[in-house]
């Protein structure tokens, strides 16, 4: 998963991999992304909760999955997640890790940041998709935001910054580390942040910062978020020569024999109770007169 896109005054940005890598050299043909043909009915000019709101419509939603999202801060700073009803803040310090819901949206405090004494950011996240970790690492693998010193000055200045984190094509991907140079790319104000990352991989957040803070006279419950809970969530440490992991309930494929499939009978076993007495070696039934078996037959009228 790599970077994200992010709108400036009307001036939209997209950490789009392919299209950076395709900026310093020419594109191999596994690069070529065609051009987006289908309708998206969702955009980042939606008001925030809407394309969550939708992901719960497709039933893309699992409420008992809590998918780990980190933020992280340019310089450190703390994070506050708000959650639940009535709000309530959880606090973390950068980077802050925790689990969020599928198609809620919540709402965050940045605070503390080195330059910036007293200044409060209060950003949203809208969660549109899970990941899909090796089992037992969910904490290892959560969805990063990054938010540079720059897009916290550009909310400060007045301007709304949006940014869309997506998960690459793994045939798209860039043979790199991506690094603060390059995760992003300036795109004309015009196109669609979620239509470009569609192209190049799967939506997983979009992320609104702007100058607005909370009312002195209070706020209505939807500034805080859709009221969503939150869960904790910490990495752990991974040896550095970890054990190759076990595969159950796998067996090697054999070509399939008709005849050695099917079924083998066994002969049935007689009770010990129900044998004839033993001749010989034999176990012969045993004979008896022919008078002892025979019945005379009642004729009619007698009793």
């Amino acid at each position: 998963m790599r970077s994200h896109c992010k709108i400036q005054s009307g001036i939209l940005h997209a950490a789009l991999a392919a299209l950076v890598t395709a900026a310093s050299a020419p594109l191999a043909h596994s690069q070529i992304v065609p051009e987006y043909q289908g309708h998206s009915p969702v955009s980042q000019w939606h008001s925030p909760g809407t394309a969550a709101r939708m992901v719960i419509a497709a039933g893309r939603a699992n409420a008992t999955w809590y998918q780990p999202t980190r933020i992280i801060l340019d310089g450190g700073g703390d994070v506050t997640v708000f959650h639940s009803r009535p709000a309530s803040p959880y606090k973390q310090a950068s980077p802050a890790q925790f689990g969020t819901l599928v198609g809620q949206m919540y709402r965050m405090k940045l605070e503390n940041m080195p330059g910036l004494p007293g200044v409060e950011v209060y950003p949203t996240v809208e969660v549109l998709d899970r990941l899909h970790p090796p089992r037992g690492q969910k904490h290892n693998f959560p969805v990063e935001i990054h938010i540079d010193r720059d897009d916290v000055d550009l909310a400060l200045s007045g301007n709304l910054v949006t940014k869309v984190v997506y998960l690459e094509q793994p045939n798209l991907a860039a043979p790199f580390e991506l690094d603060e140079a390059t995760r992003t790319r300036s795109l004309d104000k015009m196109d669609n942040a979620l239509t470009e990352a569609d192209r190049f991989g799967r939506p997983m957040a979009i992320i609104r910062i702007g100058g607005r803070v909370p009312s002195a006279h209070s706020e209505p419950q939807i500034f805080w978020g859709s009221g969503a809970p939150v869960a904790i969530s910490k990495p752990f440490l991974v040896s550095d020569d970890p054990q190759p992991q076990a595969v159950y309930n796998v067996r090697p494929q054999t070509r399939r024999d008709p005849l050695r499939a099917a079924p083998q009978r066994k002969p049935a076993r007689i009770p010990a109770m129900f044998l004839p007495p033993n001749t010989g070696t034999a176990i012969r039934p045993a004979s008896r007169p022919a008078s002892q078996d025979a019945k005379p037959r009642r004729k009619a009228g007698q009793p």
